[in-house]
């Protein structure tokens, strides 16, 4: 009996610490005017979101119902990794999918229009996303303005029919495996009889494709591609980014999960920053301090143009450490690593970095404040981690005990 009792509550105690629930998002519902109709959106905010005075570049995703999950945890991984920003992640439910993602086309084969029902209302969709969810969100959240949407088949169809229309909507395009096999005019184009004041055209295009020659949509997908590479190589004055990436090992439907991975990599690619590593890179450039202010100025630039804070933190801390693996320069890393807490003064790692770098100098106390710094910052937070930072205190004291008593 009393065996059973234990095992009870044991059992009980378990079940009491299972019930947080692990959640990336949320849903909201939102009217719109131009669509007639409500809206389902799944949002997704970064960690510490809420503690947080930073704005942040927002992913719009459409097909959301299907891809929300993965793209989310695309985003967490990418982040977590240091290869992207953190986003806000604005997902889209469908309604009537043929009818708001694909533009007018009065081409479109009988067979196809009774296939489809009700579509060519792009434009109205464009419209919602321009007049009423983007104000919605940029009011709601805190968004930078820097923008990417993201579609799939019939979404990467209304990306290009997007960009075509009003191309500075968007920021960047991740365009997946896109239904061009759809007839439509304006997307028929040559980019020379569309865009035909370069120097106004700024965004980033990202598109792959699967395994699939649907009628002739792979050769409009080529097409498309040469028109991106002939425009940019012709107009130099573009702002204008584009990669195509065939991923003919995938089908239709395992293409998205791949694609807003490497394309989200590609999107934000400027973010990381080549340091220079050896002595003549490092003096090419100027010397140490002058490659620490060169790194400082770019992501000061990077951030005008994005519209949101881009950290220099890993560039800063990797120049730290390219100056101390060279034993003439050593000296020069306690300045990346000072630029970097002035940078990130709320930073346990910024704080542990330059008590490193003194440590190493054998500045010994100048160490110590440092790491008793990093210390209290980490243990405000629940960074697992914390111990790792008191043992490294722990053991620069017993370093000043010994050197004292010598």
């Amino acid at each position: 009996m009393k065996y059973n009792l234990l095992i009870s509550l044991i059992l009980f105690s378990f079940s009491s610490y299972s019930q947080n629930a692990i959640t990336i998002g949320k849903t909201i519902t939102i009217h719109s005017e131009i669509l007639k109709e409500d809206r389902i959106l799944e949002i997704h905010l970064p960690k510490n979101y809420e503690e947080s005075d930073k704005t942040y570049p927002v992913l719009y995703l459409l097909d959301s119902y299907y891809n929300f999950s993965h793209a989310v945890g695309s985003v967490e991984y990418l982040q977590l990794n240091r290869l992207i920003p953190d986003m806000i992640v604005v997902g889209i439910r469908n309604t009537n999918r043929n009818r708001d993602l694909s533009p007018d086309s009065p081409e479109l084969s009988t067979d196809e229009r009774e296939r489809m029902g009700t579509t060519g209302e792009a434009h109205n969709f464009i419209a919602f996303l321009e007049k009423e969810l983007i104000p919605h969100v940029q009011k709601t959240y805190k968004a930078a303005p820097y923008r990417v949407i993201v579609g799939h088949s019939r979404g990467g169809l209304f990306n290009v029919y997007t960009f075509f229309k009003k191309p500075e909507l968007f920021d960047a395009y991740l365009t997946i495996s896109p239904s061009l096999w759809y007839p439509n005019e304006l997307i028929s184009q040559e980019f020379e009889n569309v865009f035909k004041k370069p120097s106004e055209l700024s965004a980033t295009f990202y598109m792959t494709l699967a395994n699939e020659n649907k009628g002739n949509m792979r050769g409009n997908v080529l097409k498309l591609s040469g028109e991106f590479n002939n425009y940019i190589n012709a107009h130099k004055e573009a702002d204008l980014r584009f990669k195509y990436e065939p991923m003919p090992e995938e089908s239709h439907g395992t293409i998205g999960l791949p694609s807003i991975f490497s394309g989200l990599r590609f999107i934000f690619e400027p973010t990381q920053y080549e340091i220079p590593r050896t002595r003549e890179e490092i003096m090419a450039q100027g010397g140490p301090d002058a490659a620490i202010e060169k790194a400082v100025t770019y992501f000061d630039e990077l951030s005008e143009k994005y519209g949101f804070k881009v950290t220099n933190e890993y560039a800063l801390v990797d120049l730290g450490y390219a100056f101390m693996r060279l034993e003439e320069l050593q000296e020069y890393s306690v300045n990346a690593f000072k630029a970097n807490v002035q940078a990130h003064p709320d930073s346990y790692d910024a704080y542990s970095n330059l008590g490193m770098a003194y440590e190493e100098l054998d500045k010994l106390q100048k160490a110590k404040s440092n790491y008793e710094k990093a210390l209290r910052l980490v243990m405000e937070t629940e960074d697992p981690e914390w111990e790792f930072y008191k043992a490294d205190l722990e053991n620069l004291e017993k370093k000043i005990e010994a050197k004292a008593g010598n």
